[in-house]
């Protein structure tokens, strides 16, 4: 049976990983009520870093706390854990990101 891991409420944005980073999804979106959604492929979202690169780093943190949330769902981290895992997951997504993208790296926090 699925693990409930979060309740997203809009305006928000999912399936960030695959699109962002180029990597497996880890987990399925389900609608608990209607929802109006919009599609953006990797050229779209190209253009919108390229104009704002600074997005980026805005995504990772986002990213990085949804994958600490699953993976503190699955494994049970605890406070600790988690905090080290945000900060380390924040920087390793955000080079993911660079990389996928092709954009210049910035200086790592």
């Amino acid at each position: 049976m699925a693990k409930a891991v979060a309740v997203l409420e809009g305006p928000t944005f999912f399936g960030e990983m695959g699109l962002m980073t180029g990597e497996l999804r880890t987990a399925d979106v389900v609608a608990l009520t209607d929802v109006e959604c919009y599609r953006l492929d990797k050229a779209g979202l190209q253009r919108v870093l390229e104009e704002r690169p600074e997005a980026a780093e805005q995504f990772s943190k986002t990213l990085a706390k949804r994958r600490v949330e699953l993976l503190a769902a699955a494994g049970g981290l605890d406070d600790e854990a988690r905090k080290a895992k945000l900060a380390s997951e924040e920087n390793r997504i955000l080079e993911k990101i660079q990389e996928f993208f092709g954009l210049a790296r910035t200086t790592q926090r």
